[in-house]
């Protein structure tokens, strides 16, 4: 199951969260969704397809359809096991929905896993509604091999004790985790999108063409696995800070595996795919000292197949520097480069970036050279870094705005979001380390909008409020420019925390709740 956005985290223009007032015609932003499956549940499902072809499976997107109708269906049939993918942001409706699932089935084996719950499986195990909701947490990057795992567990066909990455409530009520090496990328089977392509056509095809229609030969978008992890850094036993925190080394899939895959993608299903990795764009030889070649290997590769040849399909993430490196390499097959910008003030990004960028010259270079090359761009990027002043705060958002209006038709996204402080960050961790009441705050579920305002209390010159009022006003101007035909979504993330809908929220989950043995 494919959860959506809390209210309290909702994203305002990313996932179908509140408009900006005064901002012009939002019509669009009215039916956005979610425009691709989650792969992990795809991959999970690829693995149970080919391993319990016996067994009976459903995929539920919520971004698409409405909790009335969700709890119909867990009414009429409630599933035996339910695998959620939780974030930070969703875990107030993972815990809706399988307290409902756990209301109507006692006995259904409940499964969380992401970030979220990963991180904090202890906390999730061991809290007020976990512990009494959940019953298993996947805690590494091994997710169909847990749940393929689980399923022959419940078939009486392997130990528990054998199932990787995996924690859990032991008969003495201590937490388990069994961990585990993440099982290699070059291994694994790719997510086959056909066992899903009626969700593509009755969901994520519309949402596609709310938004990206104009920017793609393809009309659909679906996500791939091709890469993990992070090249930064001069060693790969010496990370960023954010990559050491959360152990992201450098991995890549089969190239022949992932031709084949894309071939079915691009030639049968129609669609364009983003390689959702830490740093697709740095995977090529001209970087890094050699070390890796994998997008030579899949330059080529591409350029070899007949489907394939002459066709830019791929939306790929890449780092300024990676991108400038990597960029002449990629344009026969990469359509859109995903950039993290981060912010245009080198003082920002002293001591909390990979030094992705040495200032605006860098970041301009590199879009001038993303549109000579007809690259379509998506831009991201943090208002609200530590040691930001007001002034600064203004003149990072006249600096979106001129981009957005410089490079309009070749920008399909602007996505830029306050500090959101969640486990697995450096953030957090900092946070966690300085304040008690973080360390109070902690648990199963995170109150991310306290967080982020203290986060921007103590590092900055500025409120959160002053934040979210600028994300308003670079709101409204690239609404403005999309209204005069540029054609660029404007993503950002809302912090609520205070709203009627999450009350209700929080309301609906004690009375589920309240009703279970």
């Amino acid at each position: 199951m494919g959860l959506p956005l809390t209210s309290a985290h909702r994203g305002s223009h990313s996932g179908g969260g509140a408009l900006i007032a005064e901002a012009g015609d939002q019509s669009r932003y009215a039916n956005e969704g979610t425009v691709y499956p989650h792969a992990s549940l795809i991959e999970m499902i690829t693995y149970q397809n080919a391993c319990f072809p016996h067994l009976a499976w459903r995929y539920l997107d919520m971004s698409h359809v409405d909790w009335a109708e969700v709890r119909a269906r867990i009414q009429a049939d409630p599933p035996d096991v339910a695998a959620f993918t939780v974030y930070s942001s969703t875990a107030m409706w993972a815990y809706i929905v399988a307290a409902e699932i756990r209301r109507v089935n006692p006995d259904a084996v409940i499964v969380f896993g992401n970030d979220h719950a990963g991180i904090l499986h202890r906390e999730v195990l061991t809290g007020a509604y976990g512990s009494k909701i959940v019953d298993f947490v996947c805690t590494g990057n091994n997710g169909p091999f847990t749940m393929m795992g689980l399923l022959s567990w419940l078939e009486g066909r392997l130990d528990l004790a054998r199932v990787p990455s995996l924690a859990y409530r032991d008969g003495t009520g201590t937490v388990r985790n069994q961990a585990a090496p993440t099982y290699p990328l070059s291994g694994r089977m790719l997510p086959d999108y056909r066992l899903v392509e009626d969700q593509l056509v009755e969901h994520y095809d519309d949402a596609f063409r709310v938004w990206y229609a104009s920017h793609y030969e393809l009309q659909r978008m679906v996500t791939l696995p091709l890469d993990g992890g992070c090249n930064w850094g001069r060693r790969p036993t010496r990370r960023c800070l954010h990559c050491s925190i959360q152990g992201l080394t450098p991995k890549t899939t089969d190239v022949g595996a992932a031709v084949a895959t894309l071939e079915v993608l691009v030639g049968e299903l129609k669609s364009n795919v983003y390689a959702a990795g830490d740093s697709t764009l740095g995977m090529s030889k001209a970087q890094w000292g050699g070390t890796t070649s994998f997008l030579d290997e899949l330059a080529a590769a591409c350029d070899a197949s007949d489907v394939l040849r002459g066709r830019r399909f791929m939306l790929a993430y890449g780092l300024v520097y990676e991108f400038l490196q990597s960029a002449e390499l990629c344009k026969g097959f990469v359509q859109t480069w995903n950039v993290g910008i981060e912010a245009f003030d080198p003082k920002l990004l002293k001591d909390n970036s990979k030094g992705i960028n040495k200032g605006p010259d860098r970041v301009f270079e590199a879009l001038q050279l993303a549109r000579d090359l007809d690259y379509k761009m998506y831009l991201s990027g943090i208002l609200g870094l530590p040691g930001t002043t007001l002034r600064q705060l203004k003149e990072e958002v006249d600096n979106w705005l001129s981009i957005a209006e410089t490079y309009a038709g070749s920008i399909t996204t602007v996505s830029v979001a306050a500090p959101a402080i969640i486990p697995g960050s450096r953030m957090y961790r900092d946070a966690f380390r300085r304040h008690a009441a973080v360390r109070e705050w902690h648990g199963e579920l995170l109150p991310i909008r306290k967080l982020s305002e203290l986060y921007v209390r103590e590092n900055t010159e500025v409120e959160l409020a002053d934040v979210e009022a600028a994300l308003t006003d670079l709101g409204r101007g690239v609404i403005a420019l999309d209204n005069a035909g540029a054609g660029i979504k404007f993503g950002g993330y809302m912090l609520g925390g205070v709203d009627q809908e999450e009350t209700y929220e929080r309301r609906l989950l004690d009375e589920i709740f309240a009703q279970l043995g």
